[in-house]
């Protein structure tokens, strides 16, 4: 049975090498096979990346859900691939599952921290920001950090936004505080408002 897959498998690679030629032919439950193939050969490694393959593709093609079955798939296997918790984080931010982008990119950006790549932890946290505006806490959060990492330009940016928000819903006791966080870092910079943008247009 062995050497069947061993067969199937060089049959399979030799078809995604033409598909990777050819992107708009490819047949993405292929990559599912192909994986599935070299996991049961104990090649796992390589099932992950081809499953990853996969990921990209039906993000690629606009199927959403199947990309995220797949990351799942990939995680149940393979806990430890940091990259796949990046791209389920920003393909449910994409369609609107805040909960799941939430704790996917918290949990990449972690690894990342972790792993001593605090800048792409930035990166990917100031990414999930622009894709979920609304998560306050964490965008209070990431200015700290970004503070303490002596990075005020991004931080003030963070806290303009927060500022902004805060002010819109009239949160003004929560906006006076980020005001106060924002002279903290730079006594010259006026915090931002949302209202005053508005009131200017309509007066």
């Amino acid at each position: 049975k062995k050497s069947q897959f061993d067969k199937a498998l060089k049959v399979y690679v030799k078809l995604l090498s033409e598909f990777e030629r050819h992107p708009q032919e490819v047949d993405v439950a292929l990559f599912n096979r192909v994986g599935d193939i070299q996991v049961k050969l104990g090649q796992v490694a390589e099932g992950m990346d081809t499953y990853e393959k996969a990921v990209d593709a039906y993000a690629d093609g606009g199927f959403a859900n199947n990309a995220i079955a797949m990351c799942k798939k990939i995680l149940r296997q393979s806990p430890g691939r940091t990259s796949v918790y990046y791209k389920l984080g920003k393909i449910s931010a994409q369609e609107g599952f805040k909960a799941e982008a939430r704790q996917n990119f918290l949990e990449y950006a972690d690894r990342m921290e972790k792993g001593g790549n605090t800048t792409e932890a930035f990166r990917a946290l100031m990414e999930f920001m622009d894709l979920v505006p609304d998560q306050d806490d964490i965008r209070s959060m990431l200015a700290d950090q970004l503070t303490k990492a002596k990075r005020p330009a991004d931080a003030l940016e963070q806290l303009q936004s927060l500022h902004e928000r805060y002010s819109n819903d009239g949160k003004l006791a929560e906006a006076e505080a980020v005001a106060d966080r924002i002279r903290a870092i730079d006594p010259n910079v006026e915090p931002r408002s949302g209202s005053d943008a508005h009131k200017s247009q309509g007066g």
